[in-house]
């Protein structure tokens, strides 16, 4: 497909953008304070720039270390003197440098979180438009003009300080219930003076912010805004009144990126979309705001398809894109649209692996401080070379070329075949069935994983292309690998479910037998095991007509998830009517229905099919580690232990970029 609107030049301010295809904030700006973690956040912004974006924008700095400041662990310093912390400012700086240097415009996020503070110091507090309590608990104080007078500056110094760093411009965060959203929505702004009331009382303090900026920066600094369309609040902002906002704000801005939602409800506002949202789902507001304003307006949610992106711009709805996961699955993106290699393209499944959520959002099950998450933020399940400790473009290349044999055609025995072929190895994929892509088979048919089944069959795409010898039908046994005589092995040979000792568990299918079509299951489903397989089965049977029940021991279903995920499915499941029963025991599986014990008694659950997930195994593989002999082996994926697909593609590809290497 030819992309002749997405990949035409835009005019913001004075500046002109190569394409029409901009990367959404990334990395917490002040991660660079921490020498570990600086040159992975650099790679995961240049990467963009180097893969053809516009513009490239760095993500939040908060404007100051009183009332702003959101994650702990930086060090202050003073924003009105770069000498003040010399070693801070050059660290920043180098993020506008390797932005730049790829032809890309750089820009930097500014931030202040107002109510949503949480103080982690005895000089820090939280404030906000009005007296409130907010999310984590802390008492919120109203705002005084002069503490506007104070941000207002904060903003101002902030953005010349960008400026001295060599950044083309910056972008204010003002949506996601973040100090503009607080004073512009009527149902969080209950001010009964000038700055309450009316949308022109509401914009004043916001006006001033962007006033402020422009002012210090002068004329041609670029200023651009993200703004909720709206903050899907009842009562609360809407397209239109975001779009008189815009009119207003036009003197001092240069473009208008299109967000939505509130950080108390980030996944039910849709601030990070999850894959239960429709993609692009801030097209259509923003095609309103548009209609207020000749600035360039953008819409940034769930966009990781360059044909839906030309769709909405050749018809007017928008004049450019805004792209963040997506350009943590695939910072080639723009530079395989220019070269016709769209298929190519590694498409985002908005799963949160990159940015599950933070404490201060109220998720108490994260595996991480606030510290450790500020760090952590930016690995990928179907990027593998999303923030490795290293720099995947400065491998070496293998020393020699190896006859490589991958067993397995799953994932990981996919990504394995695809980076050995990738550095000059000749690959034979043997899998025993009839199919590549392993347990994905089952996103052919799942309703919600149509961006999975497209990553899977990326995959497939792959090794075709890179012309890995696939051999279906094929089990690997000891003498096929005698007979081949590879230098090097990759088991990718996977698991499969678990069966327990259940009483008349024989009367029960396994949960994934409902993708194949060894199961139909009846009306009335009962799903024993609640973890992810299980929840997710479930909500597929949901919402192809079936009524279902999951039965589950532990406290919580699809307890191995957590933060934005876990909610989003439970979310879901709540939606569509699926009963959850956490702290349930099954006691027995009859023919028609499953015998519980909960805290309210024994009792018979009727089913017409019932169903179990609970658990996998990693496949048996000692005889053809015995039968390698001397050959160099890599265990990968669900062979290692059963896992999620992220392990799968990491593993895969760390193991493929051994093979060759000097000793």
């Amino acid at each position: 497909m030819e992309f002749k609107h997405l990949l035409s030049p835009m005019k913001v301010g004075n500046r002109t953008y190569r394409n029409r295809i901009v990367s959404a904030p990334m990395a917490f700006s002040l991660i660079v304070q921490n020498p570990m973690a600086r040159e992975v956040s650099y790679r995961k912004l240049e990467g963009p720039a180097k893969g053809g974006n516009a513009c490239v924008i760095l993500g939040e700095t908060d404007v100051n270390f009183k009332d702003a400041v959101r994650i702990p662990g930086f060090h202050p310093f003073d924003f009105s003197d770069p000498d003040s912390d010399r070693e801070t400012f050059e660290a920043v700086k180098t993020y506008a440098t390797r932005i730049q240097k790829h032809g890309a415009i750089a820009l930097a996020e500014l931030v202040h979180c107002g109510k949503e503070k949480v103080p982690f110091g005895p000089d820090e507090e939280a404030i906000g438009p009005c007296a409130t309590t907010n999310l984590a608990g802390v008492s919120v104080r109203p705002m005084t003009k002069d503490d506007m007078d104070r941000i207002a500056r904060d903003f101002a110094i902030a953005a010349t300080y960008m400026q001295k760093a060599g950044f083309d411009g910056i972008l204010i965060h003002g949506g996601h219930g973040f100090i503009f959203t607080q004073f512009l929505s009527p149902i969080m702004n209950q001010r009964t003076d000038e700055y309450g009331g009316s949308l022109e009382n509401r914009a004043k303090f916001p006006l001033q912010i962007c006033k402020a900026i422009r002012e210090a920066v002068g004329p041609d600094f670029l200023i651009e805004l993200r703004i909720d369309g709206t903050d899907h609040q009842p009562g609360g902002i809407t397209p239109d009144e975001t779009g008189r906002f815009i009119k207003m704000a036009e003197p001092y801005i240069t473009s208008v990126h299109v967000t939505c939602g509130i950080y108390e409800e980030s996944v039910k506002s849709g601030t990070e979309s999850s894959m239960f949202h429709p993609h692009g789902l801030n097209i259509e507001p923003a095609s309103i705001i548009k209609k207020y304003t000749s600035l360039p307006v953008g819409a940034v949610g769930g966009i990781n398809s360059p044909e839906q992106a030309e769709e909405a711009i050749a018809s007017g709805k928008i004049d450019f894109v805004i792209l963040g996961r997506q350009m943590l699955a695939d910072p080639e993106f723009t530079q395989k649209c220019i070269e016709g290699r769209e298929d190519q393209i590694r498409r985002c499944l908005r799963c949160y692996k990159c940015f599950p959520g933070s404490p201060e959002e109220g998720y108490d099950d994260l595996p991480f401080t606030s510290e450790e998450l500020a760090v952590y933020v930016g690995h990928c399940t179907i990027n593998p070379k999303a923030h490795l400790p290293f720099d995947p473009d400065s491998l070496p290349p293998a020393v020699k070329s190896e006859k490589v044999l991958v067993v397995g055609g799953g994932p990981a025995g996919l990504q394995a075949a695809i980076t050995a072929s990738e550095r000059g190895h000749q690959v034979t994929l043997a899998e025993k069935g009839n199919a590549l892509g392993g347990l994905l088979y089952f996103t052919d048919i799942d309703v919600d994983k149509p961006d999975l089944k497209n990553f899977k069959d990326l995959l497939i795409r792959e090794v075709h292309r890179l012309g890995v010898n696939i051999l279906l039908n094929t089990e690997v046994t000891p003498e096929f690998i005698k007979d081949l005589q590879p230098d090097s092995i990759i088991f990718a040979t996977g698991s499969h479910p678990c069966c327990p000792p259940i009483p008349g568990i024989e009367n029960a299918c396994q949960a994934m037998a409902i993708y194949d079509g060894t199961c139909v299951p009846g009306k009335r489903v009962v799903m024993v095991g609640g973890g992810l397989v299980g929840c997710e089965a479930g909500l597929h049977l949901a919402k192809t007509g079936h009524d279902v029940t999951v039965v589950e021991m532990l406290d919580r279903v699809a307890n191995e998830s957590f933060g934005m995920y876990r909610e989003a499915l439970v979310w879901e499941m709540e939606k569509n009517h699926v009963t959850m029963l956490p702290k349930t025991q099954c006691l027995s599986i009859e023919k028609d229905g499953v015998m519980i014990q909960n805290a309210q008694g024994k009792q018979k659950l009727e089913a017409d099919t019932v169903l179990y997930a609970l658990g996998m195994k990693s496949t048996d593989i000692s005889a053809l580690k015995e039968a390698a002999q001397n050959i160099p082996f890599h265990i990968i994926g669900d062979a290692i232990e059963p896992g999620k697909v992220d392990q799968s593609t990491r593993s895969a590809y760390l193991a493929a970029i051994e093979l060759g290497a000097a000793k």
